[in-house]
């Protein structure tokens, strides 16, 4: 029987297709709600929206960095995906910037240079999304040949991304301080496993 987690499924074209879908709905999920049933997203539609795509964009990225320490372990088809998970990871980030810029302010441009400047998380915010797009501009195959090792160096930036992407949640108010604790902890894990395999690497070496 074919199901997720068998390898030979997992390096089939139906694979690719059921994580992009898997990937992919929990935004048709909510756009489909916000758009046609606003009230089932609660009394504010649109701070829902924020909230839920801002995390789905964080879990993604959390998912891309879970993808080589599932390698090491012997589980190698999560890397086979790792552009997929951090495409979508871009495209959450920037469903969640569009809620804010059209849902939540209405293009105002003068209260989104005021948030910009009074507002920290928001500037962060921004921030992560600009590296975001460096990264997914970046993600073509041929563009990762062309910069060849830049393309690695340039691709650490993720790991920003991440952080940044972290304290933006723990300082708006719309993030329970458990949701964030509970990134914090996963984002320890999986950054404290490259330190101490780097560091055991060095020495070894």
């Amino acid at each position: 029987m074919m199901v997720i987690g068998n390898p030979r499924f997992m390096r089939s074209r139906w694979a690719w297709w059921a994580l992009f879908l898997l990937s992919a709905m929990p935004s048709l999920w909510l756009l489909s709600l916000y758009f046609f049933n606003p009230r089932a997203l609660g009394i504010d539609a649109t701070e829902r929206l924020l909230q839920e795509s801002g995390e789905w964009a964080l879990r993604l990225l959390l998912i891309t960095l879970a993808c080589s320490p599932l390698k090491r372990i012997g589980i190698k088809w999560p890397l086979r995906y790792r552009r997929m998970f951090g495409l979508f990871a871009f495209y959450y980030a920037t469903l969640h910037l569009s809620t804010y810029l059209f849902g939540w302010i209405e293009l105002d441009m003068a209260t989104f240079i005021d948030d910009l400047t009074k507002r920290p998380f928001i500037y962060l915010g921004m921030m992560t999304w600009i590296i975001l797009l460096v990264l997914a501009a970046t993600s073509p195959k041929w563009v990762v040949k062309a910069l060849k090792q830049r393309w690695v160096i340039l691709h650490k930036a993720v790991y920003l991304a991440i952080g940044l992407a972290w304290v933006h949640l723990w300082m708006q108010s719309r993030a329970s301080a458990a949701d964030a604790l509970l990134y914090l902890a996963i984002i320890v894990v999986l950054l404290g496993e490259r330190l101490l395999r780097s560091r055991w690497f060095k020495i070894a070496s």
